[in-house]
């Protein structure tokens, strides 16, 4: 009787066991929590280096005169971007400053030789973009800002009826050299790709066209030089060249490459998947 009553107890403890195994493994696992949803929405800081080619234009009593610069750029720019909820609009606000080593130069006879440097330039832009999950396709333009020397040397040619003659030979006066700088304001247009690189990271490629109009230069008159019967001496002329006022206008292309660390904020919102 006893061993008989035992093996019922077996029996249902065993029973009773199986249906709480098949009942725990029935039950699903509950799903890994979502990842955030992407947004190009935030702020950003980040580097870019890249090269330029331009063109100066120079207009001096009545003869225009233009030549080609190039060189290298690098600097830093920082925004604001805000993707449009619903929408894969992203608007956006960006400053930059770069400093370069661009210049140009050139030598003719009229003028004998001119002289192109931008040794910074930068901007305050906006951004239009359309996106497609991480890339982005932007349009981007607004205010420019650059420092830009030039260099002219005037020779007598061109300026030779502005230039006193030298008072001992009676020929023409040594021609001189003028050097004018100025900051220079006008406007940036261009577009370019950026793309989600990894975490927050971003990588970006841009072309960019800046012009900075045409500005005048009413100079007095290029300085005074020394004769050469006394230049051991030191003795300047007391008269300055009155050289008519001329213009100087530039424009220029530029090709980058950038990185850049978005800040998210607000963070991005979780929707979960089921």
């Amino acid at each position: 009787m006893q061993r008989k009553f035992s093996r019922r107890l077996a029996g249902a403890s065993a029973g009773l066991l199986l249906t709480a195994t098949s009942s725990f493994a029935a039950e699903p696992l509950p799903p890994p929590p979502p990842p955030p949803v992407f947004t190009w929405t935030g702020f950003d800081l980040g580097v870019d280096v890249g090269g330029a080619v331009g063109r100066t234009s120079v207009q001096l009593l009545g003869f225009s005169n233009s030549y080609n610069f190039s060189g290298a750029f690098g600097g830093l720019f920082v925004g604001y971007n805000y993707q449009l909820e619903a929408w894969p609009l992203v608007a956006g606000l960006q400053l930059e400053y770069n400093f370069t080593g661009i210049t140009g130069s050139t030598s003719n006879a009229l003028l004998n030789f001119e002289r192109t440097a931008v040794r910074e330039f930068g901007g305050a832009d906006g951004r239009l973009g359309l996106a497609f999950d991480r890339l982005m396709i932007y349009a981007i333009g607004g205010f420019a800002y650059g420092d830009i020397r030039g260099q002219i040397l005037c020779g007598n040619i061109l300026c030779g009826r502005f230039i006193p003659p030298n008072l001992v030979t009676g020929r023409p006066g040594v021609p001189v050299i003028n050097d004018f700088a100025a900051n220079r304001y006008g406007f940036d247009v261009g577009g370019g790709l950026e793309y989600n690189l990894w975490g927050n990271w971003m990588v970006r490629a841009e072309y960019r066209y800046y012009d900075w109009r045409s500005l005048g230069f009413a100079q007095a008159g290029f300085g005074a030089f020394v004769f050469p019967f006394n230049a051991r001496l030191g003795f300047s002329n007391p008269f300055a060249i009155a050289i008519p006022n001329h213009r100087d206008s530039e424009i220029m292309h530029t090709g980058r490459i950038g990185l850049s660390y978005k800040f998210a904020w607000p963070p991005a919102p979780v929707v979960a998947k089921y």
